[in-house]
């Protein structure tokens, strides 16, 4: 059965570093900020709450949506059987940290995070960011005023 799934996203930006999770195996890692799906009967804002402390172990106050992205897989992933096929649409927060921790201890790590790591926003592009389309509007974001949440697209 072919479904749209709701995700969001926590933007946590401190001292000009974004906070990400380093995903992947052995041969190949990802860098992400937090973040997943959203439960049934839950909303937006406390399901940021629920992934950051999963992924973190953190608790963090939510912000504003900042941007809506989607990722349509069939237009992104070649060779991808239908039944493969996802359809994503994530909800972009700010979020702030109530408390910087000198170490993130996770609750419940997805099985592909490796580390958490704060990243300097102006050298995003060095890294394997995901997606690298967002980057642009992160370092904007950190050196502009909010001007309410934006719809990004379907971008891989």
């Amino acid at each position: 059965m072919n479904r749209i799934r709701s995700s969001v996203k926590a933007l946590i930006i401190h001292d000009h570093h974004v906070l990400t999770i380093k995903k992947g195996n052995e041969y190949e890692a990802k860098y992400v900020i937090p973040g997943g799906g959203q439960d049934f009967n839950e909303s937006l804002s406390d399901a940021v709450i629920r992934e950051c402390l999963e992924e973190l172990g953190v608790k963090v106050e939510v912000g504003p949506l900042l941007w809506v992205r989607e990722f349509i897989s069939k237009n992104h992933v070649v060779n991808q059987k239908e039944e493969d096929r996802i359809h994503i649409v994530e909800h972009i927060f700010e979020a702030f940290l109530e408390n910087v921790p000198s170490r993130f201890q996770p609750l419940s790590p997805d099985s592909t995070q490796l580390a958490i790591k704060w990243l300097p926003i102006d050298r995003l592009l060095e890294y394997n960011y995901y997606p690298q389309e967002i980057i642009t509007l992160i370092q904007e974001k950190s050196f502009s005023k909010y001007n309410g949440p934006t719809y990004v697209g379907d971008i891989n």
